[in-house]
């Protein structure tokens, strides 16, 4: 029985990950940074302020994102966190 419980246990992390490290490119927050090197905010990701709908899409996969590496948070604009493309970021 021992043998049963470790398995799963093992099996979870590992089929989490590849999904996130498997598909940078289908992220759809990337797309849409990969297009503006300035950068973009959330609401500016998804069309609007009152997009809340949208909004809430995106929210996990900006964290997938920014999890990943891709993705980093910059400064702000109008109280939003900007956003930026880690490869679009310069030297300081």
């Amino acid at each position: 029985m021992s043998d049963l419980e470790e398995s799963p246990a093992e099996k979870k992390p590992s089929a989490a990950k590849p999904p996130a490290e498997k598909n940078p490119a289908d992220n759809k927050v990337v797309k849409l940074l990969d297009k503006n090197p300035l950068g973009m905010t959330l609401p500016e990701m998804a069309g609007g302020v009152r997009q809340m709908k949208k909004i809430r899409i995106l929210r996990p996969i900006l964290g997938e994102a920014i999890r990943s590496g891709l993705v980093m948070p910059v400064s702000q604009r109008a109280g939003h966190t900007v956003y930026r493309l880690v490869k679009y970021l310069g030297p300081r």
